[in-house]
């Protein structure tokens, strides 16, 4: 069978058109959230659940009595979102091992903030001043990788 160029034109076109359609109906070409609870849904919720009450034997839940102390050191959440956090951790008598990835690479200061600042509502702080992207930035420049993290997870805790 011989095509036409036109036609060929248009087929390619269609296809085209086609494929634009099913990834902007999956999101692929949608902008990215920017709210905190969005941001937190997109990257966090698969692991911690999306009221933070966190999965059994993976991951941790992100509110409940150890966060009176966590959540009171204002650069502790940014730190985890940004360096990551790894090891042995202890959270309402579970023992979790195993490692949180670092957000720095995907995520903005911005979006950072965003999630740091929805985490806090989760813990039940709904006052709290939101997260700025400066603050995070700063948190950005200085050390730190999941080792060191949970480091300081422990000298907050008393562990």
């Amino acid at each position: 069978m011989k095509r036409t160029m036109g036609c060929m034109t248009t087929h390619r076109l269609g296809w085209s058109l086609l494929l634009m359609g099913a990834l902007g109906s999956t999101g692929a070409l949608a902008e990215p959230a920017r709210d905190g609870a969005a941001l937190f849904a997109q990257h966090c919720a698969a692991c911690h659940q999306a009221d933070g009450s966190g999965t059994v034997g993976l991951a941790p839940a992100l509110k409940g009595a150890h966060w009176a102390a966590l959540g009171g050191q204002r650069d502790y959440l940014p730190t985890v979102l940004l360096k990551g956090l790894s090891g042995r951790i202890q959270v309402g008598g579970q023992v979790f091992v195993g490692s949180m990835p670092a957000f720095a690479a995907p995520l903005d200061d911005e979006a950072l903030a965003l999630v740091a600042t929805h985490l806090a509502t989760l813990q039940g702080v709904p006052d709290r001043v939101a997260y700025t992207a400066a603050e995070v930035a700063s948190l950005r420049q200085g050390p730190g990788d999941p080792a060191r993290t949970r480091l300081r997870r422990q000298q907050i805790l008393g562990e």
